[in-house]
């Protein structure tokens, strides 16, 4: 059985929740992500940033919104490290999240995104095709 440990990438990039939302947005440009998991000193996870945590910007008309704090989204699904992954595709299906989190305890260690499935997804579709399944 693949883990959520298996596959998820541990190359994180992360903000606070007093991270200028300028810098967030940065980040996301040039690192090509759609999402920022949002962390307190010790990697403990909070929130997530998300472009389309981002869009409520275009309805602010007086500025309110200044750091990642004000927009990030409070309420996720995380999941523990040795979740399984059909654990994370019915999340990733039913939220219709681009990404969820990993957990060691409390403490953000990984992220497993849609695409990060597909390499496992190819696999099982070729096992498939070699025995006659598919």
């Amino acid at each position: 059985m693949t883990t959520a440990r298996e596959i998820m990438e541990t190359k994180l990039i992360t903000v606070t929740e007093q991270t200028p939302l300028s810098e967030a947005i940065t980040l996301l440009m040039v690192h090509r992500i759609s999402g920022l998991p949002v962390v307190e000193g010790d990697s403990r996870l909070v929130g997530i940033i998300t472009e389309k945590d981002l869009l409520n910007v275009c309805h602010e008309e007086t500025g309110t919104f200044r750091v990642v704090g004000d927009l990030m989204s409070r309420e996720l699904r995380a999941f523990q490290a040795d979740a399984p992954l059909a654990d994370l595709c019915d999340c990733l299906m039913t939220h219709h999240f681009r990404r969820v989190p990993i957990l060691e305890g409390d403490q953000l260690v990984g992220l497993v995104s849609r695409a990060d499935l597909l390499p496992t997804i190819l696999e099982i579709v070729s096992e498939r095709v070699s025995e006659g399944d598919v």
